[in-house]
């Protein structure tokens, strides 16, 4: 081989169909085996299409992991830019643009869905231009590819098209390079132990190797394909799992030959705090929050779930890994709840939770796991007794800025101010937030009073319409 595989990134909003036309390219059916059909963590895959080998990064599409699709574009040598013929460009769409733009990776637009009767290329088009995207046709040189990830029509012109980018590349092939191979997620298997996705850019990945990243060493005890299967080696272009890391590598981090220096303390340091189960706050804050433990399967699902906490949540402790008696104990003395996401508490584990009256709550899907986090933050700001009306405004449009839903609205009577709870009406339909921030044109304002109109974010992101009403009020607390 003169030139390796090229690396190819997924990207789009959520429910476009990355995993499908994936599952097309390889005959597989890997988004059936996904929890509410959505991908939650990185998988790579590998390909061939008329005898040429590529490897394929399926990225999440739903809004708390944007950090795993950054990372996937730092890895790729080219990014597949999904977007549904029927839905056109959403938040996530906008954001993978950024991440793409900001990169420089050449790409290519692949319009799914097309086998739709409601799907609409000129409208996907013409929206792509209004995010500096201009495809072949409409002002530009991009290249893009009509699709449909289900029957597999346009598929084959699509991995033509990716192949054509790749030798305009020029990938180098270099098995006796220095290793290079990016840890695309972490996790610790029940059985397994600790093992480790990555994918090699340049060098080779041998069993009984031993490497390291800039804060974990391994001597490599097996090294397994995508398919499953053992092998011996993994040479440029291939995706990897492997197994004989001592403790957990941050996913990002790039795994290079050798062993970390013995002298390097604060290295260690880093090393032996990361190999606890779980990471422990000391000390708990005065005010009142939300107090919780999570677990999850992979070390980026975990960041994707801490990155969506707000103020209002109290970590007692994360990790990854199944949910263990320690778990519990520590929940009953802080009187915390247990998530976990994709992890399993055993029955014995479970008998101690009932016992200590601990709550446990696992889910498999991202969002539904992050609702029930909202209400059960929203359930402490409801008020204990009644409430005071501080103001009323109507909503009289919404603009939607890197997925956040602002409400464009006129005060109608008192004042509204950051930080206030508010109530959310729709007819008989009210919903609970706190106001994010407020903008008047550009600029951000602590408070605003009746008879102006402005921007107003909400925290959670609600789901804000036009007629909808915001009432802003305080609680009426007993002194007693």
């Amino acid at each position: 081989m003169s030139t390796r595989p090229p690396i190819v990134a997924i990207l789009g909003h959520v429910d476009h169909g990355k995993t499908t036309l994936l599952d097309y390219i390889r005959q597989a059916h890997v988004a059936d085996k996904e929890a509410g059909g959505i991908t939650q963590s990185i998988g790579a895959y590998r390909a061939e299409f008329k005898g040429k080998p590529l490897t394929f990064i399926d990225t999440p599409g739903h809004a708390a992991f944007s950090k795993m699709r950054v990372r996937g574009v730092s890895v790729a040598d080219i990014v597949v830019l999904v977007v549904a013929g029927d839905d056109s460009v959403k938040p996530q769409t906008i954001e993978s643009i950024k991440h793409i733009k900001a990169s420089g990776v050449p790409f290519v637009v692949a319009i799914n869905k097309i086998d739709k009767p409601e799907a609409n290329v000129e409208v996907v088009k013409a929206e792509l231009t209004q995010h500096e995207v201009f495809v072949e046709g409409y002002g530009g040189n991009t290249p893009f590819v009509l699709i449909s990830g289900k029957t597999g029509k346009g598929v084959d012109t699509l991995l033509e098209t990716i192949l054509l980018l790749a030798e305009l590349e020029e990938l180098p092939f270099d098995p006796l390079a220095p290793l290079d191979a990016p840890v695309i997620e972490a996790k610790l298997d029940s059985k397994k132990g600790i093992t480790v996705s990555a994918i090699v850019k340049a060098g080779t990945l041998h069993t009984s190797d031993s490497v390291h990243t800039n804060s974990a060493n391994a001597k490599i005890k097996l090294l397994i394909s995508d398919a499953g299967l053992p092998i011996k080696e993994v040479l440029p272009g291939m995706p990897v799992q492997i197994l004989g890391f001592t403790t957990l590598p941050s996913v990002g981090d790039a795994i290079t030959s050798g062993v970390l220096g013995s002298d390097l303390s604060a290295i260690q340091s880093g090393m032996k705090e990361r190999s606890q189960p779980y990471m422990v706050k000391k000390s708990a804050p005065n005010i009142k929050r939300l107090s919780l433990i999570v677990k999850a399967d992979t070390a980026g699902s975990l960041e994707a779930i801490l990155g969506s906490f707000t103020d209002d949540i109290y970590l007692v402790a994360s990790g990854t890994g199944d949910i263990t008696e320690s778990d519990v104990l520590l929940a009953s003395t802080t009187s915390a709840i247990i998530i976990g996401f994709n992890v399993k508490a055993n029955q014995s584990v479970s008998k101690l939770a009932e016992a200590e009256e601990v709550i446990i709550k696992s889910h498999k899907i991202i969002y539904e796991l992050l609702e029930y986090i909202e209400k059960k933050v929203l359930k402490l700001m409801e008020p204990s007794i009644d409430e005071d009306e501080l103001g009323k405004a109507n909503v009289l449009k919404v603009f939607d800025i890197n997925g956040d839903h602002i409400a464009g609205s006129s005060i109608e009577s008192g004042v509204f101010e950051v930080g206030s709870t508010i109530h959310l009406k729709r007819g008989d339909i009210v919903k609970d937030a706190r106001i994010k921030s407020i903008r008047i044109g550009k600029d951000e304002v602590k408070k605003v009073e009746a008879g102006k109109e402005c921007g107003i974010f909400l925290s959670p992101n609600l789901d804000v319409r036009e007629k909808d009403v915001i009432i802003s009020y305080k609680k009426k607390v007993d002194d007693v």
